[in-house]
């Protein structure tokens, strides 16, 4: 403690340490310069720096800034931290500053160490916290968690706190993909009490942010704002080519999966459900929603299971899940202890994860009665009510379900009802704009098409010479495509188009 004003106390700016060629997200720290040479690093030369996993930090990084990659899977409420703390002497009234930046915990200052209260024969207790003279700075705790393709086989995800501060709260979400810069650091299970002397000498980990990048952004952020002008010129002349062509609903399609041959149609109405529909909302209230709901029911082995994983992938949020895998609870939203506070919160499950994105679930038919009910509401009213442990909310699941499932004898019977074959209930079927019958029908022609096809993606190896229809082009999409569909997608052209092709 100090009677001087800290440093801390009057900065009105953020220190943050970045790596090597990462430039900063305000100018002029936008633009990074080497000492050796006048090479200049922008947001588009970003990607150089290589992040790796949670796995591959080791105890040699530890007080050394990293770069992790991960996405994020539980973000707290913004909270107030103390950074300097102000107290104010009864006895001779000074103001005594104490400063405990970045710290958990302090032992507040009891004793005034100006040289008035030092002469006195009686020491007491005279200093007294001043919350209107302390500093304080937001603060939140983020749980990061490997990729599913950063996991080993047979592993489980590794996950990891993060601490933000300041301006870098708030700015992810959980469901984002996002790279972190920051110092790892150790942090003491507990400072006292059985829990310590339990863990003795073995402390957990944190990071402490320093930078936050979001990789794959919500439909209302365009990333044409983050690209390169050359790519982002580059990029527009590409939608004016497709928007300008004969088939622009069909050229788009064709790029969904060129490896899975044929399902023209399901592939078009898979588009339609990424670029997804106008919603309304009535002068009264009422929302009509604008998100595409579909089932592809079929026989084994007709690629439903490539579809849901190539759309969850391309899409900016996307969830993939298994029906036996997956419960009520971790569907829509559970009751989770708070790890600062110890309060009840809710965490959201995998529709809430996929808010204004696609959950794609898979082996819908293996669920649970009981589990299923839960995707009633989400599927029409797109909400997720919870009532539980005093916790009474509504969270948003604007999500649109793309379902797979086979019939209830393993292959579909064509001498029964579709209603004998489907083993789903009627109240939610009736919730899909859009059901697929795929089955698989013994042609001889269509069997020697379909084993060319694999045959030549196999000798290619799935790169770009992938074989082209003959009557559209193939064309890579990826998250940009999608993102500015959906911006154009509030016009009449694309509406009348999605009209179209859904009739």
């Amino acid at each position: 403690a100090t009677e001087e004003l800290p440093a801390l106390l009057m900065r009105r700016y953020e220190l943050r340490v970045l790596p090597l060629r990462r430039p900063g997200a305000y100018p002029p720290f936008d633009v990074q310069f080497r000492d050796n040479d006048s090479t200049q690093y922008t947001s588009s030369g970003s990607s150089a720096i290589q992040a790796v996993s949670l796995r591959q930090i080791r105890s040699r990084a530890m007080g050394h800034l990293v770069t992790v990659s991960g996405m994020i899977v539980r973000a707290s409420d913004v909270k107030p931290a103390c950074t300097v703390a102000t107290y104010t002497c009864d006895a001779c009234g000074c103001e005594i500053y104490q400063v405990v930046h970045n710290k958990r915990e302090f032992l507040p200052q009891r004793l005034c160490p100006s040289t008035d209260c030092q002469k006195q024969t009686k020491h007491g207790d005279t200093l007294h916290l001043q919350t209107r003279g302390s500093k304080f700075v937001k603060f939140q705790e983020l749980k990061l968690q490997e990729l599913p393709n950063q996991v080993p086989m047979g592993h489980v995800p590794r996950s990891l706190t993060v601490h933000c501060r300041g301006e870098l709260t708030r700015l992810a979400s959980p469901g984002n993909e996002v790279t972190i810069d920051g110092v790892f650091l150790p942090q003491r299970v507990a400072e006292g009490g059985y829990r310590a002397m339990k863990a003795g000498l073995v402390t957990t980990t944190f990071v402490e942010a320093q930078n936050i990048i979001v990789h794959k952004k919500s439909y209302d952020d365009s990333i044409s704002g983050s690209l390169a002008e050359e790519e982002r010129i580059k990029l527009e002349e590409q939608i004016r080519e497709i928007a300008t062509g004969d088939d622009p609903v069909g050229t788009l399609s064709s790029a969904i999966a060129p490896e899975i041959f044929g399902h023209e149609d399901i592939k078009r109405a898979l588009l339609l459900q990424l670029v997804g529909g106008c919603t309304r909302k009535l002068p009264d209230g009422m929302r009509i929603r604008g998100d595409i709901n579909i089932c592809l029911m079929g026989d084994p082995g007709v690629a439903k299971s490539q579809l849901l994983k190539h759309v969850a992938s391309i899409t900016p949020r996307g969830v993939y899940t298994t029906g036996k895998g997956s419960s009520g609870v971790g569907l829509t939203a559970a009751i989770t202890k708070d790890v600062t506070t110890g309060e009840l919160a809710l965490e959201g499950g995998a529709l809430v994860l996929a808010d204004r994105g696609i959950c794609a679930i898979d082996e819908f038919d293996k669920m649970d009665e009981a589990d299923r009910t839960a995707i009633h509401e989400v599927m029409e009213q797109q909400t997720v009510s919870v009532a539980k442990a005093g916790i009474v909310a509504t969270l948003n699941a604007r999500a649109a379900v793309l379902a797979a499932a086979n019939p209830l004898y393993g292959r579909y019977n064509r001498r029964k009802s579709l209603s004998e074959n489907v083993n789903l209930p009627n109240s939610l079927l009736s919730r899909f704009d859009l059901m697929f019958l795929i089955l698989d029908v013994a042609d001889v022609d269509r069997d020697m098409a379909l084993a060319r096809h694999v045959t030549y993606v196999h000798q290619n190896e799935g790169t770009e010479s992938a074989k082209k229809s003959d009557t559209v082009d193939t064309v890579p999409m990826d998250e940009d495509d999608i993102d500015d569909a959906e911006d154009f997608g509030e016009s009449e052209q694309v509406d009348d188009n999605g009209k179209q092709d859904i009739s």
